[in-house]
């Protein structure tokens, strides 16, 4: 059984025939740091489940035997593979699975899916597996420096206080008021002056004979 699905997954890989398309194979290609884990799965698609083989083509297309499941899901694992392969059938849910533990670089590979079906053999489209020494971290740049806005707020002087020591200060000194005080004092006596002038003159135009007599 291992020695059938072997040559057949070689013949197909070596002629370049295309997958039938009774299994289907995910993911198509994965991306793994070395010690993570990661599971290739295959769904059977109009038949039974029937015996099942996961292979595996390394970087020089050579054929690697992983694991094989019978129907009554007996176990068989190839040369140098141990359980940190995992080959996992579920009947009811017409798929199976490989999951690998602890990744290794020499894990590095196109893992295959078969399965064996009236003396013929159905491969799925393959998965690409690429284990690196350690994932690279995707850091985000930093924001930019936020700045605040200074706002000058005017302070207004304030008069009401009084400076010691003379008229320099805001507040007028006592000469300043003095001389306001005389100002307008000159000012209403010539107002008076002036509103008593008038009404004489207008007193005379109105009797003149008056002091005509006199």
């Amino acid at each position: 059984m291992i020695l059938l699905g072997y040559l057949c997954i070689l013949n197909c890989w070596i002629t370049g025939a295309h997958p039938l398309t009774v299994l289907v194979q995910t993911p198509s290609e994965i991306l793994a740091a070395k010690g993570e884990e990661i599971r290739l799965s295959c769904n059977v698609k109009g038949t039974n489940l029937n015996d099942v083989y996961w292979y595996k083509i390394d970087r020089s297309s050579t054929a690697h035997f992983v694991k094989s499941a019978s129907v009554m899901n007996s176990q068989v694992q190839g040369t140098g593979i141990t359980e940190r392969f995992q080959l996992d059938r579920k009947n009811f849910q017409q798929s199976f699975s490989l999951t690998i533990r602890d990744l290794r670089l020499a894990d590095n590979g196109t893992y295959y899916c078969l399965m064996s079906q009236s003396q013929k053999m159905s491969w799925g489209a393959g998965s690409v597996v690429t284990v690196v020494p350690e994932r690279q971290k995707v850091t985000s740049p930093p924001p930019p420096p936020t700045t605040r806005r200074r706002i000058n707020r005017y302070k207004y002087p304030d008069i009401s206080r009084k400076k010691k020591g003379g008229g320099n200060g805001y507040m007028c000194n006592w000469a300043i008021w003095g001389s306001l005080v005389a100002c307008n004092l000159l000012l209403l006596i010539s107002i008076v002056a002036i509103v008593i002038h008038r009404r004489k003159r207008s007193s005379r135009r109105r009797c003149p004979h008056q002091f005509q007599k006199r």
